[in-house]
This record gives C-alpha cells, structure tokens and sequence, in this order.
C-alpha cells in the first residue's frame, strides 16, 4: 500500500508524538508499504530517512482563532489531493497536519484515518482560570464539530479504551455517538526496546528515584518535589529530574527544594539525556515519578516499563489503566505510595513484573507495528 503519515513535527526534532510517527513509519515501510511522512519544517523540503519519504512543509497552528493555521496551505492540500494514496493517517487532533485535511476529505484519496494522541480543547487548569477558559472558548467550534468529523473517516484509532479526564473526551464522545473505533497503543522506544532485550536491573542496584519530562510547569515537577519532601525517602534517596533543556523554571525548583528541607545533595536536575543512556537512569531508578497537570499514554512511563521500574503518577489520561504503577490524586498520596513501595518488596517486584509483562506483549514496538498495519489493512 502507498501510505501517507501526518504529523506537524518528526525527528530529527525531538517530540512525543514525532517520535511515535517516525515508529509507525518505519515498521510500516519494513512491512513493504510505501510510506510518506508529511510534517513541517523551515522550507519546503523532500528527504529520505531509514527507507521513508519524509516531506516537509512550511505551516504551522491549528484550527483555532488563538494559534490560526498560517504558511502554505495551498500546496499541503495539493499535495494531499495529487498523490495515489491508499490509506491517509492523520495523528493527533488539533494541529494544522490534520487540522487542514479535515476540511477537505470528500476531496482526498484513499481511505482516511485519524489516529487521536488525545484532545485537549476541555482542558481547564484551576490555577489559570482566565487563559483556561480563553482556551476553552476557542476550541468550542472544534469540538462542535467533532461528530461530524468523526463520521465522515474510515476510522478511528485511540491509544487506550477508558480515560479518567478530559483528554479522552473524544473517546467518550465515539461511545456515545456509536462510531466504531480501534485501540492500538503507543509502542516503546528503539532504546527502550533493545533495553527490555538485554533485561532489567536488579533491585539492589536501584538507589534513586526519578521524574523525566521538561522543565515546564505542566509536567509538575513541583508536585514530585512536594511529595518527596514529605515522604521518608528525603535526603535519604536522591531525587533525579531529567528535562530537554534547563529553564528559569528549573531553577524555580532548586529554590522551592530549599524551602521544602531538601539537602541540594540529593536533588540532581539534569538535561539533554535521552535514548539509551536515559535507559540507563531507568535501570538505576527505585520508582518514576510523574507530577503531569495533563498526560494521554505517557512515553516516558513506557520506556519505563522496559526496564521493569515502577511508577506512581498523578491521575490524568490513561494511566489509571498502564500496568506496573500506582495512580494519586495528590502530593500527600504520592508520599505515602513512596513510602510504601521503598519498604514493601514483595509489593515493588510485582509492581516491577507487571511493568516489563506490559513492555513485552503491550507496547513492544513488533506487537504495536502489527496492530496498526491491521487496522490500516483491514478497514473497508
């Protein structure tokens, strides 16, 4: 088959969702299909990259009168309408890849799938009443017309069956509507993979615990830190952040630590690991801890699985349902599941087992690639 991908980044950029497609590109391509990526870039652009097409175009936003699609639709749309497509695979609502294809489906070749990464137009943050509902207000017609959407596609592909929040309305929203879906999850990572193949460590050799996002407000470093404040392992465990890049709010952390009694000895803020020496910290790691205001299926907490760490993470999206974890409602909470999991080893190995029973049949990249080129294959 002759499949085109969409997504608004790819590597070589570093992100979530880019680095799930490129996953999905390069099995689909190692299956025989031809495969096109299609995302942006600084100019108009055409490359090969690991026996996939990748073709760049210069766009940006999404369908929404706080961040408006600006750059060359005209020439996405051509090239989306020009081409022989058999199967189209739009990933993730909300971004112009997608957002731009939706209104011009009737017009487009092949048949058409939206594969959601989670929605967030009914996102509202407590703490930020008056940008949430801004946001909240511009997104309505989005979500207005989401049924519709939904209807008029050849399928729909979510990452899990239930959610606990908003992220997953549009799930909920098929459910309600009767609209047939599919449900294929996040795959691990190339490292985390070949990390789950060498095998995980022991627990003797776990003596820390670690968070793993960016330093940005909304991964709620803030929260982890509160909890581990207030759990037995301060100053007793060290406590790791791995983000992107420092920011101003990583050093906002260093001194809210301060006030929190934590020994600046055991608080190490790192940036820029990744791949398979950020698989090393989750083989060196007790627990992973996750403070994220908002999360869908989290990457970070798979990758994890491959080294059978166990998680307690704040309840948002789907992680109520990924094995191998412990879901909190508050800081408090997350203390105490530190606590518990640092003294009760029976508990923490079938924590631990669990977690590398779901890398090895859930997310591994073979059983997620099948999946996929299933639903892509067998949908008429």
């Amino acid at each position: 088959m002759q499949i085109l991908l969409t997504s608004p980044t790819y590597p070589p950029f570093n992100s979530g969702l880019g680095n799930a497609v490129a996953q999905q590109a390069v099995f689909l391509a190692d299956s025989g299909h031809h495969v096109v990526v299609a995302t942006g870039g600084a100019e108009r652009s055409s490359r090969e990259d690991l026996g996939v097409r990748v073709e760049t175009f210069v766009l940006r936003g999404a369908d929404s009168w706080l961040q408006p699609i600006r750059g060359d639709v005209a020439g996405y749309i051509d090239y989306l309408k020009n081409n022989d497509w058999d199967v189209m695979l739009f990933n993730a609502w909300q971004n112009w890849a997608t957002d731009i294809a939706l209104h011009h489906l009737s017009d487009l070749p092949g048949r058409k799938f939206v594969y959601s990464h989670c929605l967030s137009t009914n996102v509202f943050f407590r703490h930020q009443p008056f940008s949430s509902l801004m946001r909240y207000l511009a997104w309505r017609p989005y979500w207005w017309r989401l049924p519709c959407v939904m209807r008029r596609l050849d399928g729909l592909i979510f990452l899990a069956d239930c959610g606990c929040d908003s992220r997953f309305d549009d799930l909920q929203l098929a459910k309600r509507k009767a609209i047939p879906f599919h449900v294929v999850p996040n795959a691990l990572s190339p490292a985390a993979a070949l990390a789950l193949a060498r095998g995980a460590a022991q627990q003797s050799a776990r003596d820390r615990l670690i968070a793993v996002g960016s330093y940005q407000w909304q991964k709620g470093f803030d929260f982890v830190l509160r909890a581990y404040a207030a759990s037995s392992a301060l100053n007793k465990i060290p406590l790791h952040f791995f983000g992107q890049e420092f920011s101003a709010y990583g050093e906002k952390l260093r001194q809210h630590a301060g006030s929190l009694g934590v020994d600046p000895a055991y608080l190490v803020l790192q940036e820029g690991v990744t791949g398979e020496r950020l698989q090393t910290e989750y083989r060196r790691a007790h627990l992973v801890l996750s403070g994220s205001h908002t999360e869908c299926q989290p990457l970070v907490l798979l990758d994890a699985s491959a080294c059978a760490t166990p998680f307690v993470a704040r309840a948002t999206g789907c992680i109520g349902g990924m094995p191998g974890g412990v879901v909190v409602r508050d800081g408090q909470e997350m203390a105490q599941q530190i606590d518990a999991l640092c003294e009760d080893q029976p508990r923490w190995l079938a924590l631990s087992e669990a977690a590398r029973s779901a890398a090895e049949t859930l997310y591994h990249p073979d059983a997620v690639g099948k999946q996929l080129a299933n639903v892509l294959g067998n949908i008429g």
